[in-house]
């Protein structure tokens, strides 16, 4: 019989151990977006996966579902508070089922620039919105965008509110944005993205994102005609995970998640920003008819009534951000 020496067996244990773990450890992480791998939320998410391996190489596998693989944002949102998905990068309109304080970002003309944007949601208003993901179940990690939303259509340029009255304009699902085009004039109809054939088969005159959905969106191709420069909405975007999830996490592994998701945030920013201006220029080449220089008074006069509607901690917060977004 045939003994293994003793530093021999303690080697072939660790191998042993070494390799159980390996397989132990790739833990799945699912994110889940709604939007293709050209869009912005999925290159952000991307991009965390990227860091989060470099921090715990091996102990996570992050697998990305693009283009609503796991169904509308809402449907992402309620599957994150069941933990059955674990994290997402969303727009902020759907959230406010979830979050009503996180109205506060959706309001009309609110930030004047990417800057006001980033001194709010780096500042104390954005953590303290991050905190309130917690009492739904949800955890909220960072704020990146989409830029500024405008508004496209089928049928002719728009130069003021009264040149899209009674036009179908698709808006996410949204209560908030719903009375903003309302208050424009406009027959909105909420409608989880994509929208692409509702486009081309007429059953929508048009919809709002900013350019960078649009130009990754290819909407001109679409039926979209005409742009309109109104920057009417701040289009935050957030890293949302799974309470249920991130709450097992051991606290290094938890911070490790945390600092991917920042450090997505800002590259996502950056990409969005980056690539504006060139993205703009190609939807004109292109043929599209942009109104850069639209009657933006009126379009604030027309949506100033949806400030009404605020109360308690949401009015506190937007009273707030306009004061440091002037």
């Amino acid at each position: 019989m045939k003994f293994i020496s003793r530093p021999l067996s303690a080697l072939v244990c660790a191998i042993g151990l070494g390799f159980g773990w390996s397989a132990m450890a790739a833990e799945k992480v699912n994110i889940g977006i709604v939007t293709a791998p050209n869009f912005v939320h999925t290159i952000a998410a991307t991009k965390f996966k990227e860091e989060l391996d470099k921090a715990l190489p091996g102990k996570y596998d992050v697998v990305i579902h693009h283009s609503a693989a796991l169904g509308s944002e809402t449907q992402v949102l309620q599957q994150l508070q069941l933990g059955t998905v674990q994290m997402s990068v969303c727009t902020t309109g759907p959230v406010e089922t979830f979050v009503p304080e996180i109205k506060a970002l959706e309001m009309p003309f609110l930030f004047s620039s990417y800057e006001a944007s980033d001194k709010v949601l780096d500042g104390p208003i954005g953590q303290d919105l991050l905190k309130r993901f917690d009492k739904a179940g949800l955890v909220g990690m960072h704020f990146l965008d989409n830029g500024f939303r405008n508004v496209t259509n089928s049928k002719h340029a728009v130069s003021g509110p009264d040149d899209l009255k009674g036009m179908k304009i698709r808006t996410m699902e949204s209560p908030t944005h719903l009375a903003i085009w309302r208050a424009i004039g406009a027959n909105p109809t909420p409608m989880a993205w994509p929208i692409t054939t509702q486009l081309q088969q007429g059953v929508l005159d048009g919809q709002e994102n900013p350019i960078s959905v649009i130009s990754a969106g290819k909407l001109n191709e679409a039926g979209q005609k005409y742009l309109t420069m109104s920057r009417h909405v701040y289009s935050a975007l957030v890293f949302v995970g799974s309470k249920a999830f991130m709450d097992k996490l051991p606290a290094a592994d938890r911070k490790a998640f945390m600092d991917a998701a920042q450090t997505a945030s800002f590259a996502g920013r950056r990409y969005v920003r980056d690539n504006e201006a060139a993205q703009l220029a190609a939807l004109k080449a292109a043929g599209m008819q942009v109104v850069d220089a639209p009657d933006l008074a009126a379009f604030r006069a027309r949506t100033e009534p949806v400030y009404a509607s605020l109360t308690g901690d949401t009015k506190k917060i937007v009273d707030e951000i306009r004061k440091i977004a002037k």
